[in-house]
């Protein structure tokens, strides 16, 4: 149900992005993707963020929070990861995608975090919890349901999370175009500080004790390796680890933290 939801979710959100925003666009060179030029969306774009959802989800219930915090938790362990993954995105190859309009450089300012635009990581807090909890919501009575009924049910939460993530992202452009784009970056380093604090408070009054190797959840490691390994290996690879140690440094961090999550008992 949430690669499901994320999947579809993603695609329809990316497309109407791409449309209504004009501020960005996804490079021409992928070999499938979805929708007209130059408003396409590459396909495993969805398939990506479904992956990096339900693993996400797996590692955040480890916490055993409520599900409104368990969802934020799962949109901000994918965020942790996009701060490295993006700022490489946009320049490899050209740039998988490319904001439009703005300089590619590794400075940081409230306009943008070495040239990705903060409204673009405020934007994953809203839409991964807006999936995650509507469909934690509805998953004890799920079973229950015919199959016909659980289709409904996966269509409308649909339906809702992409209403709720174009309305929260639109207020979220407006607020910025107000403020000259203060707002997108505060609103988003207290949020993610919120979280954090959240989840080092939790593992501390919980005590910490790590999963025999035998009982790790293999795909979880494997998936998260992968997607730090591909970030943190295009940052050397792009000279950026060499320009900003400090952020390199943090990309280390972010992913060896991210990993003792997914095995901590």
């Amino acid at each position: 149900m949430v690669v499901y939801l994320c999947c579809h979710g993603r695609v329809a959100l990316e497309l109407l992005a791409v449309r209504v925003t004009d501020i960005y666009h996804y490079s021409q060179d992928f070999y499938i993707s979805i929708g007209f030029k130059p408003y396409q969306f590459p396909f495993f774009g969805g398939l990506m963020w479904g992956g990096l959802t339900v693993y996400g989800l797996r590692i955040a219930k480890r916490l055993n929070l409520s599900d409104f915090m368990t969802a934020l938790v799962t949109s901000w362990l994918i965020v942790t990861m996009d701060i490295l993954l993006d700022v490489a995105a946009i320049r490899l190859d050209g740039g998988f995608w490319v904001w439009d309009g703005r300089e590619i450089t590794l400075q940081i300012t409230h306009h943008m975090f070495m040239s990705v635009i903060w409204v673009n990581f405020l934007g994953y807090m809203f839409e991964a919890p807006a999936m995650v909890y509507l469909s934690l919501r509805t998953t004890a009575n799920r079973d229950r349901m015919p199959a016909w009924q659980r289709l409904l049910v996966a269509i409308g939460i649909g339906v809702c999370g992409v209403a709720f993530v174009g309305a929260a992202s639109g207020m979220s452009l407006l607020l910025n175009e107000v403020t000259d784009e203060w707002f997108a970056c505060i609103a988003f380093i207290l949020l993610w500080l919120f979280v954090l604090v959240k989840i080092t408070w939790r593992c501390v009054g919980t005590g910490t004790r790590i999963t025999p190797v035998k009982n790790w959840d293999l795909p979880v490691l494997i998936y998260w390796i992968a997607m730090y390994g591909f970030g943190i290996a295009a940052l050397i690879h792009l000279g950026i680890a060499s320009a900003a140690p400090v952020y390199f440094i943090f990309g280390i961090i972010v992913c060896a933290g991210t990993l003792f999550l997914a095995i901590r008992e």
